[in-house]
This record gives C-alpha cells, sequence and structure tokens, in this order.
C-alpha cells in the first residue's frame, strides 16, 4: 500500500485530482429495514447500521454499473461516537470517505487521483446555516434566497470569502429536504440521521437532477462535466477545499404539503463548498471524528 502523496500527479507544484464518472442509473435501496425505513426504496434511517448497509449496498451497485471490480470501493465503517458528534463533523466524515475510496479506481479514463476535503469552515457553516434557515423562515426551497441572493452572492458577502479570498468553481451548494417525519417534541428535532440521507441521495439517488448534486461533492479539480474545481493552492497538498453544512426545521413547511406522507413537519439540509484562496483568515475547527485514511491500490 503506497501513501496518498507518492502516487498524486503534480502540476507547477500543485496536486491535481480527478472526479469519478456520474452514474447510469440511481440506486435503488432494497425496501427492508436492514437498509431504509422506506419501502419505496428511498434513503430513510434510523440507525447508524442502516447508514452502513445503504451506503455499502450503493458501493456494490456502482462497482456493478461503472465496471469496477467487486468490493474496489470497499466497506463503509463508522467510528465510535460517530451518532453522538455534529452533523457538520458527520458530514465531513462521510463525504471525505466518499472522495478517497475511489482513489485509484479506473472508470474507463485511467486510474483516479482523488483527494478529501481541507476541513469545516467556520464562515461557510454560517453561509449554509443561514440559508437554511431563511428557507425554513420564508417558506421556500431553492437555491435563489427570499431577497434574490445566489449561493455565490451567499457566500462571498462574508468578510472572509470577500475581495480576492473566494476562488470561483463551477460548483458551491446542495439543498435537500425531507418532508416524512416530524417530532412530537415541543421543541421540532431532525430525523436522527437527516444528513446521511442528504448525502446518499445526493451520491446514488441524483439522476433526475443530472447528477449535479453527485458532482458537487465529489469535485476535484474538475467535475464529472469538466467544470472549474479546486486549485489545490492552500494547505497541505493532500486536501483541497472547505466544507459547510445548515440545517433547518420547521412545523409546516409549505413545499412539504403535496408530497405523499406529509406529517406537519419539514426538514432543509444545506451544503456549501468553496476553494480558499491562500493567505485569508480562515477558521477551520478540529472535528473529533477522525478522518478517513488515504490511500490507493496497487
Amino acid at each position: 500500500m503506497h501513501v496518498l502523496w507518492a502516487l498524486l500527479l503534480f502540476t507547477n507544484g500543485k496536486v491535481t485530482a480527478q472526479a469519478p464518472k456520474n452514474l447510469r442509473s440511481d440506486v435503488r435501496l432494497p425496501g427492508t429495514p436492514e437498509y431504509t425505513s422506506s419501502p419505496t426504496g428511498y434513503p430513510v434511517f434510523e440507525t447508524a447500521e442502516q447508514v452502513i448497509s445503504a451506503f455499502n449496498f450503493a458501493r456494490r451497485q456502482e462497482e456493478k454499473q461503472m465496471k469496477l471490480p467487486p468490493n474496489s470501493l470497499g466497506q463503509l465503517t463508522l467510528p465510535e461516537g460517530y451518532a453522538k458528534a455534529s452533523e457538520s463533523e458527520r458530514a465531513l466524515f462521510l463525504i471525505n470517505q466518499e472522495r478517497t475510496i475511489r482513489n485509484g479506481a479506473d472508470y474507463g479514463t485511467g486510474s483516479l487521483r482523488t483527494l478529501p476535503l481541507e476541513g469545516l469552515e467556520t464562515h461557510l457553516n454560517a453561509v449554509a446555516e443561514a440559508h437554511a434557515g431563511d428557507m425554513t423562515r420564508h417558506q421556500f426551497f431553492g437555491h435563489t434566497s427570499h431577497n434574490g441572493r445566489d449561493a455565490l452572492k451567499r457566500i462571498t458577502a462574508q468578510s472572509v470569502y470577500g475581495g480576492n479570498c473566494y476562488q470561483f468553481m463551477a460548483r458551491a451548494e446542495n439543498i435537500y429536504m425531507f418532508c416524512f417525519y416530524s417530532s412530537d417534541l415541543p421543541v421540532l428535532r431532525p430525523p436522527a440521521f437527516l444528513i446521511e440521507q442528504a448525502l446518499f441521495s445526493w451520491l446514488y439517488q441524483d439522476a433526475s437532477s443530472a447528477w449535479g448534486h453527485r458532482e458537487t461533492i465529489l469535485i476535484q479539480n474538475r467535475d464529472a462535466s469538466g467544470g472549474q474545481g479546486f486549485r489545490n493552492d492552500r494547505g497541505t497538498p493532500g486536501s483541497e477545499g472547505f466544507l459547510g453544512i445548515g440545517i433547518s426545521s420547521v412545523a409546516g413547511y409549505r413545499p412539504c404539503s403535496n408530497l405523499p406522507g406529509y406529517r406537519k413537519a419539514g426538514h432543509v439540509v444545506v451544503m456549501n463548498i468553496a476553494d480558499p484562496a491562500p493567505d485569508c483568515p480562515y477558521t477551520v475547527p478540529v472535528p473529533t471524528l477522525p478522518s478517513p485514511v488515504t490511500g490507493s491500490r496497487k
């Protein structure tokens, strides 16, 4: 087993990484409690065991669709204390797992070089949280805020990303809405594994969005459609880019009202990514969950 940095491609002193191709079709989960609490195969996770089973099932299906060797995308395992970590930390852990398991895989264009995200960024988290709250507060679901700002404008409105501190990318945001469950407790709470449901939907059930959400999660120096990705000119060469996560729940969420199974509440997830320019004053907290072990296949 070689360490990741030993096999990465360097260009002008920068590490470049390649995004995997998109799937050919959605991965539909078996409608059994082992994988999901939804009989339709939609990802509804009530236990960590369902998360593990669903993601490993999807990896096997991706191997079949993309003609990869069986089990070449590995097995997802969750570290001790995973369920007690914050949603943002769990998102970073799972996203980096999904980004790095494809290192060394061949999707028909040669052996891929894939990198994890550098980490969560406090200001980017605030952007994602603000947009999630905006959607539930103003009763809409979409990338454009109630006052007409898109993701790029919201990110660059943060002082730390203003000026030359934000480097343009083809991808900036994913959003997700879940309407099937609500809490009867006085304080409305999202489902225990809402972030995992969002990530699964974006990665493995995204054909209706032309796999744009998947491309946002797996973007490297380019996305799978050829759009501009990370320049990897900040921090260590073995990681690139920042992540922000926001979640908001509300009773009586109007965009849910016409959907089957609507039960009074709506939950939204916002994921933002950013390519930070060097030498700007970002805040990257140390996560409590370990980073995935990166490597490549012999």
